[in-house]
């Protein structure tokens, strides 16, 4: 299929998704993931309609594979580790707002991405990747699809 893509999402969509996340961050489960000193929700895909999703995830109905969706709040210093998913699947990142602590792809990609309020990458899960420490406020929307 595709390596990796990435666009930006319209304003209203992302206010959107940001009242969602508002009103229901979900449970931490930071503890039991990659992410390091932040709050990581548990699956919170239940509070987005298909509707909102076809508006997120743009490429050729990829927003119907979606199965796993979790919200991630870094504190100061938070970062994500480095990791891959072992199956088969994409994933997205969606930036809530923009900040500092760049997310890493690895090889094939080799790029840095810098968190920018909208914008979205979606990447195999079997690239390594990784984000750099924040010092900033930096909050962003993660999902996986198979």
């Amino acid at each position: 299929m595709f390596k990796c893509v990435d666009y930006e999402i319209d304003k209203t969509t992302l206010n959107e998704v940001t009242k969602i996340i508002d009103s229901h961050q979900g449970i931490n489960v930071s503890h039991t993931t990659c992410t390091e000193n932040g709050f990581q929700s548990d699956n919170i895909l239940h509070l987005f309609s298909d509707k909102i999703l076809k508006k997120i995830v743009l490429i050729n109905n990829l927003h119907k594979l979606i199965f796993h969706i979790h919200y991630i709040k870094y504190n100061r210093g938070g970062y994500q580790t480095e990791h891959i998913h072992e199956n088969d699947e994409y994933s997205f990142i969606l930036y809530l707002n923009d900040s500092d602590g760049n997310t890493v792809l690895g090889n094939p990609v080799n790029k840095k991405f810098s968190p920018k309020k909208g914008k979205i990458i979606i990447f195999s899960g079997k690239i390594v990747h990784y984000s750099e420490p924040s010092f900033k406020e930096k909050t962003v929307l993660v999902g996986a699809m198979k």
